[in-house]
């Protein structure tokens, strides 16, 4: 009892005996305790609210302590005020032993918090951090971007290699089929025309006896550059088989595809091929085509053409036949 008799008494004398009750200087020291104690005890309730707004932070109990010690604080300087007019130094006393020991802890645990705290990264460090992430991003999108576009164009290079004739820059036998019949069931569906030709290089034998294989590849070249030259973007060359042609020519009538494989073969007659020996050699086709009707079949159609090619070479060769 006598101990907290001791702590509530205020009978010692006020501080404003020490400030003579000087009118400046209360207003000085009062004002400034105010003050500081209303901020003080603000301080440690924004703290507090920070800590349960953000439960990221990483050194949330520090940000307490400090709440703790600047509340301390405020009560200091609270009694302080009181103290002016009152003297209650007892009480102030405790006050300042319980803020300077929470001022210690708090002071103890920043200090070993310090290193973690120098290791966190500086704005500057981040925001640089940051760009050269961008940086590295943007080169990995562009270098994906270009890895991406070769191998679009290598697929498409391997998908070419796979329908191309790689002699005569044709498609190859399988696809020219394929397209047939592609063809051939939307001609029939919406009634459109469709017609096959068969080309067969007349003499074609006697080309590589008499000037060798090598002079019979520059041939098919030539035949397969003048063939895509003069045929229309609808239209699809194949390589049949050694030295024949099949071309598919859609939306195009019996009389059309007549019209189109005459040209053809006047412009083979005027050219001249030039073999790697220097030699110029001309040549001559043999063509066969037929026209597709509403029941007919990819096998018939391909037979039909077959054997106009074949009327074709025994009417003499160098001609267009129908059938």
């Amino acid at each position: 009892m006598d101990l907290i008799q001791r702590l509530l008494d205020g009978s010692l004398m006020p501080h404003g005996h020490c400030l003579l009750w000087r009118g400046d200087l209360l207003f000085m020291h009062v004002g400034g305790d105010i003050l500081t104690t209303l901020a003080y005890f603000t301080i440690p309730v924004l703290l507090i609210r920070l800590v349960k707004k953000r439960d990221d932070l990483a050194f949330d109990r520090i940000f307490l302590m400090f709440a703790a010690f600047i509340f301390l604080c405020g009560v200091t300087h609270l009694i302080s005020l009181i103290n002016v007019w009152h003297g209650y130094y007892f009480i102030e006393g405790i006050a300042k032993i319980s803020t300077g020991v929470v001022s210690a802890l708090t002071a103890i645990v920043a200090w070993r918090l310090l290193p973690i705290a120098i290791s966190i990264p500086s704005r500057a460090r981040l925001v640089s951090a940051n760009e050269q992430l961008r940086r590295a991003r943007e080169e990995i999108l562009e270098a994906n971007s270009r890895l991406e576009q070769k191998v679009q164009e290598r697929t498409a290079q391997l998908e070419a290699l796979a329908v191309a004739d790689p002699l005569t820059g044709t498609y190859r036998r399988t696809y020219a089929l394929d397209t047939l019949g592609n063809e051939l069931k939307r001609a029939q569906r919406y009634n459109t025309p469709l017609a096959v030709a068969m080309i067969d290089i007349d003499d074609f034998k006697r080309i590589n006896d008499t000037h060798g294989h090598l002079a019979g590849d520059d041939v098919l070249r030539g035949i397969g550059s003048l063939l895509n030259t003069l045929s229309r973007e609808s239209d699809t060359i194949g390589r049949f088989g050694g030295e024949e042609f099949l071309i598919v020519m859609p939306e195009c009538d019996q009389t059309q595809a007549v019209l189109a494989l005459e040209r053809f073969n006047k412009a083979l007659r005027e050219h001249r091929f030039t073999l790697t020996s220097g030699e110029t050699l001309r040549v001559t086709c043999s063509i066969g085509t037929t026209q597709a009707t509403g029941e007919t079949s990819q096998t018939e159609l391909l037979a039909n053409a077959d054997k106009a090619l074949y009327q074709a070479k025994h009417e003499g060769k160098d001609r267009v036949v129908s059938c």
